[in-house]
C-alpha cells in the first residue's frame, strides 16, 4: 500500500514533464527550425542534385512544433545510393533541430498524397 503514493508521484512528474515538451516553442526556435531546413534543402540540391525538397510535418503547423519534433522533408530524386549519406549530412547540420528525410519511392502512397497535398517547396 505504501508504493502507491509514490508511484502516483512518479506518475504526476511524468505528465508534467511530457506537457512540458508539448509546449509550443518560442517564435526563435521556430525560425531557427525553418532556417536549418533551408539549409538542408540547399545541401540536398547542391550535393545529391536533388530538385525537389518540400517541408511538411509540425513545422508548418506552428501550433504542434514543440521541443521534441523534428523538421519533415520530402526529398524528390535522391539516388537510392546516396540516401544514407545524405541521412548522416543532414543529421549534423544542426545540434537543436533533428531532420527526418522521406523519400516518395519509399513513402506509403497516402502519407504521399498529404505531402503533395500540404508541403511546402523550399
Amino acid at each position: 500500500m505504501s508504493q502507491q503514493p509514490a508511484i502516483r508521484e512518479q506518475y504526476i512528474e511524468w505528465l508534467r514533464n511530457s506537457a512540458a515538451q508539448r509546449r509550443p516553442l518560442p517564435e526563435s526556435h521556430l525560425a531557427h527550425a525553418w532556417r536549418v531546413a533551408h539549409q538542408a534543402a540547399r545541401l540536398l540540391q547542391e550535393r545529391y542534385g536533388v530538385p525537389r525538397v518540400r517541408v511538411f510535418g509540425s513545422l508548418i503547423h506552428p501550433e504542434r512544433f514543440h521541443v521534441g519534433s523534428d523538421v519533415d522533408l520530402a526529398v524528390e530524386g535522391l539516388a537510392v545510393g546516396d540516401y544514407w549519406d545524405a541521412v548522416a549530412d543532414v543529421l549534423f547540420l544542426d545540434d537543436k533541430v533533428t531532420i527526418d528525410l522521406v523519400d516518395p519511392d519509399t513513402c506509403p502512397p497516402d502519407i504521399w498524397a498529404h505531402i503533395e497535398r500540404e508541403g511546402v517547396v523550399l
